[in-house]
């Protein structure tokens, strides 16, 4: 590269226009390489990983670039190497699927009982952690509360919430197999305090203000209707009760990143990728870049609107949590401001409420 090269935002994007476009390209004969680079990209899109012992740069910005930079050379060196698939065709995809709320049910079920079956499922550290970084004592909020957990997928989030006192958790999923892995993974864990329910969160079978502690992570903005799934949330709370909400935020590098990765992994069978992405050691706690590449909606908010949506809704508290681990988004994004926000965005939206 040359050293006198000034990266900046709109470069990047533009080079990650071309690297896109050329990997639409050599799907089609050399998948195997496409998820290895799409792989390489999405991790290097966060300011830290584990697993990453050299980076391409310290500095954030020229990291992704010099990332893309690297990607779009490997493709233009390999895409004449011969392949066994002269058309991705070849491949098996999923041709029976009725519409995107069984696709999404067929995506997560399959990621959360491999995590099922290797045992990294349980989250009763994770939200205790973030929620005492944040001065609030979630055990003593619902202590002895109906609880209800909102897209409870594998049942995680509705365990440990089980675990910290909750008199009674509600989980609701529209997903039938993430329902009876949540349900095996309550039973080894000797649980009996958790019903399941397979239902779509849309449409809540309770009625208005059933629970005093609302509990939804990473679902509403999977749903097609965001503002539904925000009303159902707020319908069934109860006044003088409270939630937490998590969604994914709006803005920068890459968020755009994950809207055109999915316009290529598409061209890609699922079963595919993850054969690949085994291949390479990627452990299956890592589901962020198998299902963000495959789920057919994702939608990105601002925290604008939902502090005004609750805000119109009458809630008293509208509280943006700040996040207690390093490498998650909204973190570094609040802590170095403008130029974090022209690559991160907002990061993520992690809200306690009271209604």
């Amino acid at each position: 590269m040359n050293s006198e090269k000034i990266i900046t935002i709109e470069s990047t994007r533009d080079l990650l226009d071309h690297f896109i476009a050329l990997s639409k390209s050599a799907a089609k004969s050399h998948p195997a390489l496409i998820v290895i680079l799409m792989h390489e990209y999405f991790r290097n899109l966060y300011p830290t990983d584990p697993f990453i012992k050299t980076k391409y740069s310290e500095d954030p910005l020229s990291n992704i670039y010099l990332c893309l930079e690297n990607n779009i050379n490997a493709i233009n060196v390999f895409k004449n190497v011969g392949s066994y698939y002269p058309d991705v065709s070849f491949l098996k995809f999923n041709n029976n699927v009725k519409d995107d709320i069984e696709r999404m049910s067929n995506l997560f079920g399959s990621l959360w009982q491999k995590r099922f079956d290797e045992q990294v499922l349980n989250s009763e550290k994770v939200i205790n952690d973030l929620f005492t970084a944040n001065q609030i004592d979630l055990a003593e909020l619902i202590k002895d509360k109906n609880v209800i957990d909102i897209g409870c997928g594998s049942g995680r989030f509705s365990i440990a919430l089980s675990k910290m006192g909750a008199k009674k958790v509600t989980a609701i999923d529209i997903n039938p197999q993430g329902i009876e892995i949540a349900k095996k993974f309550s039973q080894n864990s000797n649980i009996s305090n958790i019903e399941f329910i397979e239902h779509n969160v849309l449409d809540l079978p309770f009625d208005d203000g059933s629970f005093d502690f609302v509990f939804s992570k990473g679902v509403l903005h999977h749903t097609g209707d965001l503002e539904k799934g925000l009303e159902e949330y707020s319908r069934v709370l109860k006044k003088g009760g409270c939630g937490f909400l998590y969604l994914y935020a709006n803005g920068g590098i890459y968020w755009n990143s994950r809207d055109k990765m999915r316009e290529v992994m598409k061209l890609i069978p699922m079963d595919f990728t993850i054969k690949v992405l085994d291949s390479i050691g990627m452990p299956s706690r890592r589901t962020i870049f198998v299902d963000s590449w495959y789920v057919p909606v994702e939608d990105y908010v601002k925290s604008e609107f939902i502090e005004e949506k609750f805000s119109d809704l009458g809630y008293e508290k509208i509280y943006r949590m700040k996040s207690n681990r390093s490498f998650e988004l909204d973190k570094i994004v609040l802590e170095n401001g403008k130029w974090a926000e022209d690559i991160w965005g907002e990061g993520e939206l992690r809200y306690f409420l009271l209604k």
